[in-house]
């Protein structure tokens, strides 16, 4: 059984943005650095990327989602350390990823919740929150900022 960690947002701010950075370097202080994680994946050919996708999660709340793919160790025990979780691809905007059934098949997934109804203000910061995390997966990937994607979903 996996649990799936749930991140609910209500007002970030550039304080938050801060220290939402310092938390995802210092998470992974334990590992390689990203520059030979990169060059790691590089030569084993891995195509790792990440999707970042808005998606309805009931009738009142919606999420940002960050879908990655590809993720070998040591960027997979990274990203469980920072509140990712092994789910199946979402398929779209309406259907987010459940249980996975095929290790090969899975992708690490991390939500970022809030109400539909907020201030819109808040969810362009949340946007913010969501590129900033993007930007330091990248650090990790191949293919650098390439590798991430806007509005499309797993393949």
């Amino acid at each position: 059984m996996s649990i799936n960690v749930v991140t609910i947002f209500s007002a970030p701010d550039a304080q938050e943005g801060k220290e939402h950075l310092i938390e995802l370097i210092e998470s992974a202080q334990d590992f390689i650095c990203p520059c030979c994680c990169r060059e790691e994946f590089r030569v084993l050919e891995q195509k790792t990327a990440a999707y970042a996708n808005l998606q309805q999660m009931s009738p009142t709340m919606s999420a940002f989602v960050i879908e990655v793919v590809h993720a070998l160790s040591p960027l997979s025990e990274i990203l469980a350390r920072c509140d990712y979780s092994q789910r199946a691809p979402s398929l779209d905007e309406t259907t987010p990823g459940g249980e996975f059934f095929e290790l090969s098949n899975a992708v690490w997934r991390k939500e970022f919740w809030f109400a539909n109804d907020i201030d819109p203000r808040h969810v362009v910061l949340l946007m913010d929150h969501v590129k900033q995390e993007t930007d330091w997966l990248a650090t990790y990937m191949p293919s650098g900022k390439a590798a991430v994607h806007f509005g499309e979903f797993a393949k």
